[in-house]
């Protein structure tokens, strides 16, 4: 399994993300007595006048109740007839229970836990009581796999912000409700990373590792130092990720557990496979399942046995890579844990594709995405369908790939624009915030003056010589604060400027995004006198990507992205407008370009790219070729008026014949026999048999060979630039 997202939900329910590490002897596998003896154990140690801090003991029965949830229960019995005196701690010990409990099968001991929790909260603040009982809410919907668990995550969260707001700190802590805000900020991130949400899974993160730094933490420093490595990986940043592994590492031998050291073995593993790195990743999941089937940590193997299947699929071994996946089944199964569950019906789906078993496959696929649309997970499910559509295209089924991959970019349009408005909305709220605070300070600062102003009073009732004085302070403390606010307007005016010139471009490649690419697009639609499209449209796609990102690693895919970017920006003219449209494709607006002219622009497009090779950080050079559909519409004979998404629909499935016919190519559609917008319409849903039934005329241009372009030098890009490619031809 390629998808990083699902790499993160493996490294959360492996315990990485959620709860302590278990603290199990490493010199045998524990039976069930074993674990009843460890969790009598940690009751008998609890009871105990010389014991360690209350926080540290409820970790300890965290760690216990990760793989054996019913034999702590004497431990929290213990800790409860310990500290039942004082509210403060007689609520921190029925909240760990009961958060237990949630990552538990059974509902009845779910169910007497939180009431227990209410229990114990009697006499407390209200808004502290809802806030624990939401706490649980999210916990249970994060096991579950239930929908809503960012919206619960998010709302106990905010419960918890008010609750410190409003009172004093827990006196049981350095900070106010650290230990369940940290687990809050990092089911949070970890959903925003499966939404690919990035950088608000980063926040999340981060707030998590500040909080497990002022506790002086090492676990929990441990595992958001972790989050952040994969996060930068999936970044592409192999320094900062391996510098946050170092600092995990430090922390995790702070602990003294060996099965927290394995799991963080088990985030490098993950980090070497999300940058492509699958030599040395094989080795330390080997290292961690062989601690996993040692210490008995049924929930670790799991991870493990997923990890390891994605590393068979990625290494073209689809029998190990289902061994696996049913191997980790038979756990999870036992445990009901169902998100773990289905990244490994994910693996095992891939896995029987390769192994031709298609009709499993095609059933695994549909209950994955009815789990994964139930969830709210929409991220799961794009990467879910793109994966199993690049599956089908590898055993040569591309008429099934081409319908899975329009499900998937449909979704993937979704999940962009749901993810754009989410991080609008939360900047809005950033800079919301910060401008509220800002007035909360003028007000201040007002307060102080309207007191000045009234002490300056009083005096001059005294010392009216003083009163002039005391009121031209006043005045000029005034001035001052109007020249303050009016900076703070300018500056808060530059930032939105500058936000909203930033959220038009393209990070990586410079180029304009899909956001300003519709934007072009509504403009010329609505300056068009029939109501739609006018000019030509091409949308470009880097054949192989992935084989560069798997072969040469991320930093040279980067490297690819940003010279191909150049490459068409150079071959366009001023009027014309590129787009970064996906993850390597892109899509070009050409408003007043000729059928004739549009020809020539292809063949210069793939002369372009493909004419020289580009050079990759490593000093080597790869040669890198594309495949191009276009069309300049209003289609000819009948020009039945387009709207801007129809056009791209069309150029995409003439992008994917020129894909399916061999890449390096463009494939033009010169006319179509529809006369009316029903008649293009169905077309447009049957595009392959209109093709081959004659409707649809195909123009296919071959781009350059190797042999041509190793022999001839490259014709410089530009409008004028006329290559010579190979021959075109009609279909």
């Amino acid at each position: 399994m390629n998808a990083t997202g699902l790499l993160t939900l493996v490294l959360a329910w492996a315990g990485l993300a959620a709860s302590p590490a278990l603290a199990q002897p490493s010199a045998a596998r524990p039976t069930a007595s074993a674990a009843q003896s460890a969790a009598q154990t940690a009751a008998q140690t609890a009871a105990k006048a010389a014991t360690p801090p209350l926080q540290a003991r409820l970790d300890e029965l965290r760690r216990l109740g990760d793989d054996w949830p019913a034999q702590t229960h004497d431990g929290f019995a213990a800790l409860a007839a310990t500290h039942s005196q004082q509210p403060a701690q007689r609520r921190a010990v029925a909240l760990a229970r009961a958060e237990v409990a949630a990552r538990s099968e059974s509902e009845a001991a779910l169910a007497e836990a939180r009431a227990a929790a209410t229990r114990a909260s009697d006499g407390l603040p209200a808004a502290l009581v809802e806030a624990d009982q939401a706490f649980l809410d999210a916990v249970r919907a994060e096991h579950d796999g239930a929908p809503g668990l960012q919206r619960l995550a998010a709302s106990a969260l905010a419960r918890y912000e008010r609750w410190c707001q409003a009172a004093a700190p827990d006196p049981l802590s350095a900070s106010c409700e650290p230990y369940t805000r940290w687990r809050l900020h990092q089911l949070l991130g970890l959903r925003a990373s499966s939404q690919q949400a990035t950088e608000s899974a980063r926040e999340h993160q981060r707030a998590a590792l500040a909080l497990a730094r002022d506790l002086d933490d090492p676990w929990r420093q441990s595992s958001a130092l972790g989050q952040l490595a994969m996060a930068a990986a999936k970044g592409n940043d192999r320094s900062q990720a391996q510098q946050l592994l170092e600092q995990a590492h430090a922390q995790a031998r702070r602990t003294g557990n060996a099965t927290q050291q394995a799991r963080l073995q088990l985030v490098q593993a993950q980090v070497a496979m999300v940058l492509g790195e699958h030599a040395s990743a094989a080795p330390l999941l080997d290292q961690v399942l062989a601690q996993a089937r040692q210490s008995g940590a049924a929930r670790l193997e799991a991870a493990v046995r997923a990890n390891r299947a994605d590393l068979a699929l990625h290494l073209k071994q689809p029998r190990a890579a289902l061994a696996d996946a049913q191997a980790g089944l038979l756990i999870v199964e036992r445990l009901g844990e169902r998100r773990m569950q289905r990244v490994l019906q994910h693996n095992a789906m891939l896995a029987r594709v390769a192994l031709g078993d298609r009709h499993s496959a095609q059933h695994d696929l549909e209950a994955l995405q009815q789990a994964w649309g139930a969830e709210g997970n929409t991220g799961m499910q794009v990467a879910t369908l793109r994966e199993y559509a690049d599956a089908l295209a590898d055993s040569g089924d591309a008429a099934g790939a081409l319908t899975v991959h329009h499900r998937e970019r449909a979704l993937s349009r979704q999940l962009s624009e749901a993810n754009r408005t989410a991080a609008l909305a939360e900047l809005r709220g950033r800079y919301d915030r910060e401008a509220q605070q800002r007035e909360i300070r003028l007000l201040a600062s007002d307060n102080a003056v309207k007191a000045a102003e009234l002490m300056q009073q009083t005096l001059a009732r005294r010392l009216w010589l003083l009163g002039g004085s005391a009121l031209a302070l006043a005045l000029a403390l005034t001035a001052l604060l109007v020249l303050r606010v009016r900076e703070t307007n300018r500056q808060l005016e530059h930032s939105r400027t500058r936000l909203r010139l930033q959220s038009e471009r393209d990070a990586l490649t410079g180029l304009a995004n899909r956001r300003h690419f519709q934007a072009v697009l509504q403009q010329c639609i609505a300056a068009s006198p029939d109501g739609g499209l006018q000019g030509a449209l091409l949308m470009l796609d880097i054949d192989h990507f992935k084989q560069i990102n798997d072969g040469h690693g991320h930093a040279a895919g980067d490297a690819v992205l940003v010279e191909v970017s150049r490459r068409i920006a150079d071959s366009l003219r001023e009027a014309d407008t590129v787009a970064r449209w996906g993850g390597e494709e892109f899509l070009v607006l050409a408003p007043a370009l000729r059928t004739d002219e549009l020809d020539a622009l292809a063949a210069r497009l793939l002369q372009a790219i493909a004419g020289t090779p580009v050079a990759l950080p490593d000093g080597s050079a790869l040669r890198v070729t594309a495949s191009i559909g276009h069309a300049r519409v209003p289609l000819p004979p009948h020009a039945v008026p387009l709207r801007g998404e129809q056009a791209i629909n069309l150029v995409d499935m003439a992008l994917y014949l020129a894909k399916g016919q061999g890449r390096n190519r463009a494939v033009g559609i010169h006319s179509v026999a529809a006369d009316n917008a029903a008649a293009l319409q169905a077309l447009e849903a049957d595009f392959e048999r209109g093709c081959s039934q004659g409707q649809v005329v195909l123009q296919v241009l071959p781009g350059p060979s190797a042999a041509a372009t190793a022999a001839t030098p490259a014709h410089p890009g530009g409008p004028q630039g006329q290559p010579q490619p190979d021959a075109a031809h009609s279909v």
